[in-house]
């Protein structure tokens, strides 16, 4: 697909109602989830009023936070716009909706502001339900859908909960809002082109499952049932979706490599993972880069689809390594381990989100003829399947987060002597 060049990176708010005494730790525990080591989307706060707010008046007793950009407030007392977003840009506002948000009028009228100027200002807002009374919202949010953690009961007397429901409700909200954000930031591109975010045509977001029938299949087996129970992606697993009598590697290519949905792949490497043909074709195909075209820009984008390992191999069980994990991330599996299908599938699914991020973020890299961006931290594997860079042409490679150790950088050096790394923390968006 061919794209306007338009350097917009999606960015979120979290908003709850000071007297809610759980909601810094949540609004911390989000920020920390979608900002792993300081780097993904922007996360800002609104909670408190500016220290510069002027006193309210009379008729207004409550102080809201200061104005989400591109906001404007009807009532008086406006606060200045606080410039942290573009103007053109997608904002994502998670509401943390409890009893005191939907006890305080001025609040409540807030919100339903928020909402009825959502498509205006290219907005989504995404409430979550805290409380048996967060339903209560002023008409414009009825039609949302709220996100609902497990977990979620009356607190104790202080108004916290007890250390385990607060570990219920954490684990259920994460998993839910990364499915949000990932379906979202997969739909950035639609967005960018002035299409309506989290449209309900949208296909469901795919998780290829890769796995060797000799050993790999219960672990397989159990991740898939997780993702068609307990979410709303969908799974791509071969015994079940390719149809009797097709050519595998043609239902293979269309549905790894040619569709935008199939977002990631989980491979369960077992000890005859590496020595399965087709296992390996599969981990190929997810690991081939794919350049975007963008009209009026002359440096080029490379994209690739994320992959998670889950290590299925038995105490004592022999296997190689096989060069197409490159850089990949990796879960230890464990038939003891809790939840741990919720752990794999949340964690791609954020790998999911990062990448998306980190391919808008790249549309701020320098737009020059000798450019080429990443949306991944760059690997062996993946550098000699880019013609430039394979053959050594003199060129810049820009890849997402901070820079790459001195080791990394050395070897890599040694194979493309002539090609320049550098960390987009290095060039200012």
């Amino acid at each position: 697909m061919i794209h306007q060049g338009n350097e917009v990176v999606p960015e979120v708010y979290v908003l709850w109602h000071p007297g809610f005494s759980e909601g810094e730790a949540l609004a911390r525990t989000i920020y920390g989830w979608v900002r792993p080591n300081g780097l993904g989307p922007q996360v800002f706060y609104r909670s408190l009023p500016a220290p510069e707010a002027p006193k309210p008046p009379e008729s207004l007793p409550h102080v809201l936070p200061p104005c989400i950009p591109r906001e404007r407030r009807k009532e008086s007392g406006e606060f200045p716009r606080y410039p942290e977003s573009s103007d053109n840009n997608l904002q994502v506002v998670i509401l943390l909706i409890d009893a005191n948000l939907i006890a305080d009028a001025t609040w409540r009228h807030w919100i339903n502001e928020l909402a009825e100027s959502a498509v205006a200002s290219r907005r989504v807002l995404l409430p979550v339900a805290l409380d048996g009374t967060a339903y209560n919202v002023p008409p414009a949010m009825h039609a949302c859908n709220f996100l609902r953690p497990a977990g979620v009961a009356a607190t104790g007397p202080d108004g916290r909960w007890s250390l385990e429901q607060r570990e219920v409700v954490i684990r259920s909200l994460l998993k839910q809002l990364t499915e949000a954000l990932c379906d979202l930031m997969l739909q950035f591109d639609e967005f960018r082109g002035g299409g309506a975010p989290l449209e309900v045509s949208r296909s469901k977001v795919k998780i290829f499952l890769s796995h060797a029938k000799a050993d790999g299949t219960e672990p397989a087996k159990r991740i898939r049932d997780y993702i068609y129970s307990q979410t709303q992606i969908a799974a791509f697993f071969d015994e079940n979706d390719i149809p009797f009598g097709s050519l595998f590697d043609k239902v293979l290519d269309g549905n790894v490599a040619g569709s935008a949905r199939a977002a990631a792949l989980i491979a369960v490497r077992s000890a005859v993972y590496a020595d399965r043909p087709w296992c390996r074709r599969e981990l190929s195909l997810f690991r081939q880069p794919r350049q975007e075209r963008v009209r009026g820009r002359r440096n080029q984008f490379w994209m690739l689809n994320p992959v998670l390992v889950v290590d299925a191999l038995s105490d004592g069980d022999e296997t190689v390594c096989i060069p197409e994990f490159g850089n990949v991330p990796t879960i230890r599996w464990s038939s003891a381990i809790p939840l741990q299908e919720e752990k794999i599938v949340t964690s791609v699914l954020r790998n999911v989100l990062l990448g998306a991020h980190n391919q808008a973020l790249g549309r701020s890299m320098p737009d020059e003829s000798d450019c080429i961006v990443l949306n991944w931290r760059p690997d062996i594997a993946t550098l000699m399947q880019i013609p430039r860079v394979r053959n050594n042409t003199k060129c810049r490679v820009f890849y997402p987060g901070r820079d790459l150790s001195g080791p990394e950088l050395r070897y890599l050096g040694d194979f493309f002597s002539r090609v320049r790394f550098i960390s987009f923390d290095r060039i200012a968006p």
